[in-house]
Formats: structure tokens, sequence, C-alpha cells
């Protein structure tokens, strides 16, 4: 039997989680949302945009969409990105502002 594989930290899955929705094409940036509150707190600093709860399974990230994407595919896409990293049986995905390819 393998030993159980140790659970990334809530800052360091958080992190790793902001790296892989942001590699994303259609996503322009992560957002706190309207009062900052979507954030995973760490010493020092916050992740801003991807929430992690851990007692409840869940992961929240807010992000800035670049115009012209599908919303709905894109969402369906960065839900599967954050499930594959944190296997939380809940994620959800709100889009706070939709930009040009510009901004």
């Amino acid at each position: 039997m393998s030993p159980p594989t140790p659970t990334p930290e809530p800052g360091q899955l958080a992190d790793e989680i902001a790296d892989a929705v942001l590699a994303h094409p259609a996503v322009a940036r992560l957002d706190g949302g309207p009062f900052g509150v979507v954030a995973t707190l760490v010493p020092g600093r916050k992740v801003i945009g991807v929430t992690v709860d851990e007692s409840a399974g869940a992961v929240e990230i807010a992000v800035v969409l670049l115009a012209g994407n599908p919303i709905p595919a894109v969402v369906a896409e960065l839900r599967e990105r954050v499930r594959a990293i944190s296997g939380a049986g809940a994620v959800d995905v709100t889009v706070t502002d939709i930009v040009d390819g510009d901004a």
C-alpha cells in the first residue's frame, strides 16, 4: 500500500488554481468580486479571485473574460480545470466582467 498523497496547503492549492485559470486563453484576469471577498488568505498575502473552502470541498473563482468567447463553454472548461487540480465537488465560477482584448 502506498502512502497517502499529501494535500496541498490552501495557499499552494489556490496558487495552482490561479495559474491554471489564468492560462486559459479566454481569461483576462482573476477578480475579487464586488467586495474583494473572493480570495484565499495566506500568510503575508492573499490570492485574489480564488477561494478554497476545504471544509466544504468547494472552490470559488471569479474571472474577467475576454470578449468574443462563448461564456457557458468557457465556464465549463474553467470548472473542469479547477476540479482536476482541486478534486473539489463544487466549483463555482463567477464572471464579473467582459473586456476587449486590448484591456
